[in-house]
């Protein structure tokens, strides 16, 4: 398998980060970046009390142009697949190709999100506590088998962000997939010289809620085996290997 001819962003979902050492390892000697969003990591302490997802691409597309090797391969995560369609769609100039892993793509994939999302704040801050009393629960409840790694990634992940990012983030998500244009920008990206390729788990694929030009526009659609929504925690091997198989394409 080829090394990308670009680095490779990876951006995350509504909990956590990609940054892990053996999520970014399965990557071989590619060049791969795992920034925080705001609000989330070293950006935990920003203001997201008007937070948008325009904002979040933009954030994004600052942390590309700092890298400095003009365009990437944008990888997003869950909402983090919706943030990095803003970024192909008002940045091309800094998309080499786009994948989008079970990236929220219309608002009944942001499901969980739209519940989080009309939650009071005291709420959101106990449904956050509760999973970090449990991680290990919180993490197998979406199919990750438990070992030392991911009990480790997943008390990680939660505290990754406080709970008000949580909310902030799931507001925005809801306000930008509910409207009309948040799909045409999906299809104006699909229409455009950007490669976009769609991955799933296998077991989380017929829930992904992906329209059917999405589909037959795609430049390829993989589903990785024996995992679901989280794979990248299931299998980081075959997580990586699925995202290199899509840019391998021409």
């Amino acid at each position: 398998m080829s090394i990308p001819n670009k680095p490779i962003v990876l951006v995350h979902g509504l909990f956590g980060s990609l940054n892990d050492p053996k999520i970014l390892a399965a990557f071989g000697n590619a060049e791969i970046h795992a920034p925080d969003l705001i609000g989330y990591g070293r950006n935990r302490r920003a203001n997201t009390g008007s937070l948008t997802l325009l904002d979040q691409a933009r954030h994004i597309a600052d942390f590309i142009s700092g890298i400095g090797a003009g365009k990437v391969h944008l990888v997003g995560h869950s909402v983090g697949g919706a943030v990095s369609v803003l970024v192909a769609r008002h940045f091309p100039e800094l998309v080499e190709s786009l994948t989008s892993v079970e990236g929220n793509l219309t608002l009944k994939d942001a499901f969980w999100s739209g519940q989080i999302a009309v939650k009071p704040d005291e709420e959101v801050a106990r449904i956050v506590s509760g999973y970090q009393a449990d991680p290990d629960a919180w993490i197998a409840g979406a199919g990750v088998q438990i070992n030392e790694w991911t009990s480790s990634l997943a008390r990680a992940w939660l505290a990754n962000q406080p709970a008000s990012t949580i909310k902030a983030q799931a507001k925005a998500v809801v306000a930008a997939t509910g409207e009309a244009v948040y799909l045409d920008a999906i299809r104006s990206v699909l229409q455009s010289d950007i490669p976009v390729y769609l991955i799933a788990g296998r077991r989380s694929a017929e829930g992904w809620d992906v329209p059917d030009w999405a589909n037959d526009l795609c430049t390829a659609r993989l589903n990785i085996a024996d995992t679901g929504h989280l794979m990248m925690a299931e299998d980081p091997a075959a997580f990586a290997a699925a995202v290199l198989t899509c840019l391998s394409y021409r």
